[in-house]
């Protein structure tokens, strides 16, 4: 990448740093001058030090090619701002656009993250996949560990959303990559040890989630938007609730309730998933808690929002959440036709873990109308998926769930004997 000396200059002006304040321990003063100066070259690994030290894009000390040429930083601080309004449509559209053109190596890679990060936003994990891992590949080409740990953080949350096994571990190696650099933003640390407790909880690992949660809180201190603190206290609130607190987890999924709410209206339809995902986790706790009448109120809003914001992704979750609360007031037709129609969504979007419950929660509704060879069938087609996707703590709840269900079973049998 060519560079302009004087950018750098002026940049580390305009920041009140001085010479030994930009070198810190990474550099020396003599060559953080000798860049300034234009007198040698640098790498691409010490731009990142000086621009992350600086604030700035190492982007922004390029040299557009010719005079009616793009300045490529403002293109990916331009896709960076459009990332975090949640404006995902059109980070797809400049991204697109910047993908098609003859611009410079970084640049690209710069695009192919952030629409990686997009299309994980949006619901499409295939596509957001592939785009995050050419983004790490160019970076680790290009001599940028810093996004290349970034761009390997979609890799896992795009495996997250496939529900791939592989996410926790492609997770830990992203943070592992961006806590052995300097400097760090706190900001970037704290959504990717967020993302880390969110891929563990969806394995079950409810101990090591809520460590990270608390990691994240503590790392992103004031930072923090509300975005980022509501999906924490979601987090959080759900930990709580799996390991036996439940009123503090009722607390704690209403007041990320609260922080989506304040900022919900303002976001694109195709961001608007946040709210309903707590909605249908808030009920969820509340129907289990004895308040089925408002926990159906939160269903009926998660699955609302979910289409008018035309996000499929979701709706097997709030459906089968429907459906419990139906099948717990014994409208066992109206819940079985609900989850049906979970299972054929969850099918056609491979969401394995919905495709799971669905299975468990048709094989007790067999077992209630005493249509045990139909409950067994259900029951072992739930355990045959989750074998399949490697969820171990999810089979386990399974397992135990059906263990229950012929215990039950067994109990009867002596008593019918008995009172015939």
């Amino acid at each position: 990448m060519t560079i302009d000396p004087d950018l750098v200059r002026q940049a580390r002006l305009k920041a009140g740093l001085s010479l030994a304040q930009v070198a810190g321990s990474d550099l020396s003063r003599q060559a953080v001058h000798l860049i300034e100066t234009g007198k040698v070259r640098p790498s691409m690994r010490s731009l990142q030090i000086i621009a992350r030290r600086l604030g700035v894009s190492a982007l922004s000390f390029q040299v557009a090619m010719d005079a009616g040429a793009e300045v490529p930083h403002r293109r990916a601080a331009e896709l960076e701002r459009l990332c975090e309004r949640q404006r995902y449509d059109e980070v797809r559209e400049l991204a697109g656009h910047l993908l098609e053109q003859d611009t410079s190596t970084y640049l690209i890679a710069f695009a192919h993250m952030y629409l990686g990060r997009a299309l994980v936003h949006l619901g499409r994990p295939d596509e957001a996949l592939t785009h995050a891992q050419q983004a790490r590949r160019l970076f680790e080409g290009e001599d940028d560990p810093w996004s290349a740990a970034e761009a390997r953080e979609w890799e896992a949350a795009a495996l997250f959303l496939k529900q791939d096994a592989r996410a926790v571990a492609v997770g830990e190696d992203a943070l592992a990559r961006y806590r052995a650099l300097e400097p760090r933003r706190p900001e970037v640390e704290a959504r990717m040890v967020e993302h880390l407790a969110t891929f563990l909880l969806q394995r079950s690992d409810y101990v090591r989630a809520e460590h990270c949660y608390q990691q994240a809180l503590q790392v992103g201190g004031p930072v923090l938007d509300l975005a980022r603190l509501g999906r924490i206290y979601h987090g959080l609130g759900h930990c709580y609730h799996c390991l036996g607190d439940a009123r503090r987890g009722i607390e704690l999924l209403s007041r990320a309730v609260a922080l989506y709410a304040v900022e919900n209206d303002l976001r694109p339809a195709p961001a608007r998933i946040e709210l309903p995902r707590v909605e249908n986790d808030l009920g969820w706790m509340l129907l289990h808690s004895g308040q089925a009448e408002r926990a159906e109120e939160l269903f009926q809003s998660a699955l609302r929002r979910l289409q008018e914001a035309g996000a499929e992704r979701l709706q097997s979750h709030v459906l089968l959440s429907l459906a419990e609360a139906r099948q717990g007031r014994g409208q066992l037709d109206d819940a079985a036709e609900l989850i049906e129609r979970a299972l054929e969504l969850a099918e056609r979007l491979d969401e394995r873990k919905a495709m799971a419950s669905a299975h468990r929660q048709l094989g007790e509704i067999h077992e209630v109308r005493q249509e045990h060879h139909l409950a067994d069938e259900r029951f072992r087609e739930a355990l045959a998926i989750l074998d399949a996707a490697g969820m171990t703590g999810a089979r386990a709840e399974c397992q135990a769930a059906y263990q229950r269900l012929l215990d039950a079973r067994a109990d009867v049998v002596p008593l019918e004997r008995s009172a015939g």
